[in-house]
């Protein structure tokens, strides 16, 4: 009878999990839902930067599409190991944003796709544009912000208008310091 019951249980188990199973194996690539060029200009317009035709577009490759082989030779001398996986993140020696487009760690982590993209453009932007040091905590606490104006403003559907959520911009003062200027507040940049 003991038997009889643990096969019950199991049997019970994976009924019970196999529409669950089957949902999570049926879960396609999140899509960007809009434009990347739109969400480039959003965010050089967010920085304050002008766009310039002679500086090249970064490529934009997803991981279901994109193998792990071409992330790990793009980030070779950018990381100090070599990813087991596609993470967000922009090479600067191959001018490519790499995004990983698995829907659940979206839904995890509560972002989008889009401003994913939007981060990865930020850094494009301080390393083609304004020649930073994309190893500082500052361009890092940059990308963050204006991630997170870009999913408020973009992606919750209650769009606000304007300039209404934080902005965010490196400043260099007399002195050669550099601070990141928040609506919010102003942090100083390492280095």
């Amino acid at each position: 009878m003991n038997r009889f019951l643990r096969w019950s249980a199991v049997l019970a188990l994976a009924f019970c999990l196999s529409p669950a199973i089957a949902a999570v194996a049926a879960i396609q690539p999140v899509k960007l839902r809009f434009d990347p060029r739109f969400v480039l200009e959003v965010v050089a317009k967010r920085m304050h930067v002008t766009l310039r035709p002679e500086v090249p577009l970064p490529g934009v490759f997803l991981e279901s599409r994109t193998p792990l082989a071409q992330f790990q030779k793009a980030m070779a001398g950018q990381w100090p190991f070599t990813p087991p996986l596609i993470a967000n993140s922009y090479s600067i020696a191959t001018n490519e944003i790499y995004l990983s487009d698995d829907a659940l760690f979206y839904l995890r982590l509560k972002r989008t796709l889009d401003d994913s993209l939007a981060h990865e453009f930020v850094h494009y932007i301080q390393s083609k544009y304004l020649k930073e040091d994309l190893t500082t905590d500052g361009c890092e606490m940059q990308a963050a912000e204006i991630q997170q104006w870009f999913r408020e403003e973009y992606m919750t559907g209650n769009r606000v208008t304007g300039d209404a959520a934080p902005g965010c911009r490196l400043v260099q003062g007399a002195d050669g310091a550099r601070t990141v200027q928040c609506v919010t507040g102003a942090r100083p940049v390492p280095g």
